[in-house]
């Protein structure tokens, strides 16, 4: 397992989009609280660090989808996989160090933008709103859901026996997803009341009343699960650090990486590599 680690690793080391993914989240991580701190002198307002801490999260999660697809499909594509088998390596290994691989991707790409962001919030004028109890906190889920992501991808790239149909699939559930989180935050985020407006001999007048789409009761708890529950939900409330459930988001990222990790895993051991 370790050789097989270590083998991974010296090829992510120097696969381009790997590099490409880190640089990208470098540059970010320094533009992004300068760009801040210039608005900030520009305009006179005060503005906080916290509002830059989970911007890495959307940017990772979408690069590790492609990095997952093409750094996977390359073993299968160039025979790796087949090579690793014949020579004695379980595929419980060589899934666990594709996945492991990805996984170490993706967290240093996070660090790329963390710690760069962080320092610089720290030096620039502005301190943090939140405790560090808190943001240790949102840094751990924001981990957490990024290694939730991969481990979908890794399933996802395994499952179907087609590299190139099984790429397309990666990248097409990774958009419904997103596109499902941002209409479940909309939903979720629309006032209780609401107001029309209607003239009445020449009068104007605002009607306030009960909003018809606004989601209450059990209907509303459900979403406010699934939204926690969903990697693109949890993606979008670190993303503007307003998570009620931190706790909560934890929890379930670990459990998707235990069902999408060992489901996996189960589905590499009857593929057919051909």
């Amino acid at each position: 397992m370790n050789r097989l680690l270590s083998a991974d690793l010296a090829r992510l080391r120097k696969h381009v989009l790997f590099l490409f993914g880190v640089s990208v989240m470098l540059i970010y991580g320094i533009v992004a609280p300068m760009q801040q701190y210039s608005e900030t002198m520009k305009y006179a307002q005060i503005s906080s660090p916290d509002k830059l801490f989970g911007g890495y999260i959307i940017p990772v999660c979408i690069m590790t989808a492609f990095l997952c697809c093409v750094f996977c499909a390359e073993e299968y594509d160039g025979g790796t996989v087949r090579n690793k088998l014949i020579i004695g390596h379980s595929r419980t290994d060589v899934y666990t160090s594709q996945f492991l691989t990805c996984l170490i991707a993706g967290i240093i790409m996070c660090l790329a933008y963390v710690i760069p962001s962080t320092l610089l919030g720290l030096i620039l004028p502005g301190d943090f709103e939140k405790t560090a109890s808190i943001l240790a906190l949102y840094l751990t889920s924001g981990m957490l859901c990024i290694s939730a992501c991969i481990s979908i991808y890794c399933m996802l790239i395994t499952t179907v026996q087609n590299r190139t149909a099984g790429t397309v699939l990666t990248l097409f559930v990774v958009l419904i997803v997103i596109y499902i989180g941002i209409i479940t935050g909309q939903h979720l985020k629309l006032p209780a009341e609401t107001f029309r407006v209607i003239t009445e001999n020449g009068v104007t007048k605002h009607i306030y009343g009960e909003n018809p789409h606004y989601p209450k009761g059990i209907y509303r708890t459900f979403l406010e699960i699934f939204y926690d529950v969903l990697p693109s939900g949890q993606a979008w409330q670190i993303t503007y650090m307003t998570a009620e459930h931190l706790p909560r988001m934890i929890v379930s990222s670990c459990m998707i990486i235990i069902i999408s990790f060992l489901s996996g895993r189960k589905q590499f051991e009857k593929k057919d590599l051909k």
